[in-house]
């Protein structure tokens, strides 16, 4: 799927976000999310609600209300879960940016010095809910720098140290090796996922301006990789951030929003003071979200177009309520990580 530039959506700090009763309970999207790490051959959907006028989370939705399509071809919904009844996987939140390389503009730069703003909005997290952090540099490291953890400080300290200004030089294209680089961390952060038991859903939230690009194969695989697990990725970046040039062809110049769109995520644009609202908008949506779970018909590690929608009567109930979840999902036979 290409994307003809970046997906911005302005962040404004209203009241009712504060308002929200949520604290230490699984949160809701406001998009759905299918996405399948299988140890049986059950699918597990994640969606996102969002109701027309407030945008906040339709929170009383049942079974009955959805329906639910693999390849245009409707199917049962076999498990159904929603976070307004605590009873959906825990979520391990993931901080992800970019090394602040000296003299350079963009990445994660801008959050260099604001990073103690993202702090009161891990305190919306359930209590079952961990918090992890990792970087990527344009000198080819990639690493977990802070694995999940219950604790909500630890992980504003660890972005205070990554993102403090570095200078490092290498031969060859540093693009290219920044790139590279990119892909190791979220292959990094899928099979941290994959080990435990049982499996959180990891959601990836890039700390990132949106400079950079990736060559179409190797991002379309690693969307691969991703649908292949229950990952979802969001971004925000901050309000004043440099718009990119378009990419060359055959590139992905706005590749953060590209993940975000094969995963059923949203990248948020958001000034300084709404970087909590920000990054609490994106609590409010894993915790309130809904997990539907589907037997596919066919397990071929092929991508199938997914959609789900609500019925005509809960449509009519809710009139403009949106729904967000993954375009396509990959079934595939899994080892449960406890058998591995």
């Amino acid at each position: 799927m290409e994307l003809s530039g970046p997906c911005k959506t302005s962040v404004i700090l209203i009241s009712f976000f504060t308002s929200v009763v949520f604290a230490q309970q699984p949160q809701q999207p406001n998009s759905a999310q299918s996405t399948l790490r299988v140890q049986s051959s059950l699918v597990l959907v994640d969606v996102i609600s969002q109701a027309a006028k407030s945008g906040l989370p339709v929170r009383d939705l049942k079974k009955e209300d959805f329906r639910l399509f693999d390849d245009r071809q409707e199917v049962e919904i076999a498990a159904f879960h929603a976070g307004a009844r605590y009873d959906t996987r825990p979520v391990v939140l993931w901080l992800a940016v970019l090394c602040n390389e000296g003299g350079k503009q963009g990445g994660s730069k801008e959050f260099k010095g604001r990073e103690a703003l993202f702090r009161p909005a891990l305190d919306r997290l359930d209590k079952r809910d961990t918090v992890g952090v990792a970087h990527w540099c344009d000198n080819g490291e990639a690493r977990l720098d802070l694995l999940p953890t219950e604790d909500r400080d630890s992980p504003i300290s660890k972005l205070i140290e990554i993102l403090k200004p570095k200078n490092f030089g290498i031969g060859g294209n540093s693009n290219l090796v920044g790139e590279e680089a990119f892909r190791k961390m979220i292959r990094l952060i899928i099979r941290d996922a994959q080990q435990r038991n049982p499996e959180p859903l990891p959601a990836i939230v890039f700390l990132y301006g949106g400079r950079g690009a990736q060559p179409n194969d190797e991002l379309n695989q690693l969307a691969d990789e991703v649908l292949e697990t229950s990952g979802i990725v969001f971004g925000i970046r901050d309000e004043l951030s440099a718009t990119e040039s378009p990419a060359p062809a055959g590139r992905h110049g706005y590749f953060v929003n590209y993940m975000t769109e094969e995963t059923g995520g949203e990248y948020l644009s958001a000034p300084s003071k709404a970087y909590a609202a920000a990054l609490e908008m994106i609590v409010v949506q894993l915790h309130f979200r809904y997990e539907l779970g589907f037997i596919p018909p066919n397990i071929d590690g092929k991508r199938h177009e997914l959609k789900v929608e609500l019925t005509k009567d809960t449509q009519e109930r809710y009139k403009g309520a949106r729904l967000r979840f993954r375009p396509e999902y990959i079934p595939v036979n899994e080892v449960p990580a406890w058998a591995r």
